[in-house]
Parts: C-alpha cells; structure tokens; sequence
C-alpha cells in the first residue's frame, strides 16, 4: 500500500506522514531520509528530524539516491513498513547525481530518470506492507526560477504526480 503526503513545503507534510507512520501495525518501522548534507544550514535540519524521530521506535536508513536501496537493509518485508521523507529531495540528489547540471543531458535523459525513480519506489511499495511517501508540489512559475531549478521543479512534481496515481491514499496538506 503506498500513501503518498502532499503538499508546499513547510506545510506540515511531515508531522502527519509521521502519524500515519505511527498508526502502522507493522513490527519494523523503516525511516528513509533521503536528504543530503551540503552546508551547516542542512546539518541543523538533519539534527532537528532526528530529535523529532527520537523515541519513535523507527530504524533510520540514510539513502539519498536509487530508494529501492533500503531493501537490503529491510529484515522482513511482510512485517515491515517504510517513510520515505521525501520525494523532492531524492528528486535533487538523483537529479544531481553526476555532477554538475548539464540542461541538454538532463532533457534527453528525463523520462528515463523519472522511469527508473518510479520503478525503485514501486519495487519498495512492493516488498513491504507499507510506503508513506513524502512529497512537495511546487508552482511551476517560469519567471521566478533559473533554468536548473525549473528542470528541478518539473522533475519533482513529475514524480509527485505519477506517484499521486499509484498511490491507494493521498493525503493533500
């Protein structure tokens, strides 16, 4: 079953997809958190979800890239749920991933990464009795973004969208 959580940042997506994840009966709750550590401002959100986590009885998984990783980390998929937190930033990191942003390369090559994102996340709804996913919409507004950040936002609420219509639960904030 995957319930995807929707919404503009800061929006409180996270708290709710937390509760959710609370609510599962599932004996092992699986956090992945997908964001990367790029500066002190990162390192500061990063402590603060983990304070937020403490207590919660999740396993933390960090995986910024490629989701359908966390499976060999998972001990019994049957009895087992995941929180993928979240969709955008695995969004940038598989977007980023070689490197520097090259607009031609990433064009040619955007259905097939929006493909394979999915692909991983279904692999991961499959193999587990639940996945709450986590995900911002961002207004696709031309004149407020640098041509890096509008490939950015269309990849992100690509995949929003496309998950949106394999979820069996949306929950829009």
């Amino acid at each position: 079953m995957i319930t995807l959580v929707c919404g503009s940042p800061n929006s409180g997506k996270s708290a709710r997809a937390e509760e959710l994840f609370s609510e599962t009966k599932a004996e092992y709750k699986y956090y992945v958190a997908t964001m990367q550590v790029f500066d002190e401002e990162g390192r500061k959100r990063i402590e603060k979800h983990r304070r937020a986590r403490e207590g919660k009885g999740f396993i933390t998984l960090e995986i910024p890239t490629k989701a359908d990783s966390a499976l060999s980390c998972i001990k019994d998929g049957a009895h087992s749920a995941i929180l993928l937190e979240c969709l955008s930033n695995l969004a940038g990191n598989e977007m980023h991933e070689a490197g520097d942003f090259d607009p031609d390369a990433f064009e040619a090559g955007f259905d097939q990464l929006t493909e394979r994102i999915v692909n991983d996340i279904v692999t991961l709804s499959e193999a587990v009795t639940q996945l709450i996913i986590v995900a911002n919409m961002f207004k696709e507004d031309d004149e407020m973004y640098d041509e890096e950040t509008k490939a950015y936002v269309r990849l992100n609420n690509t995949l929003t969208q496309k998950i949106r219509h394999l979820a069996d639960k949306v929950v829009d904030i």
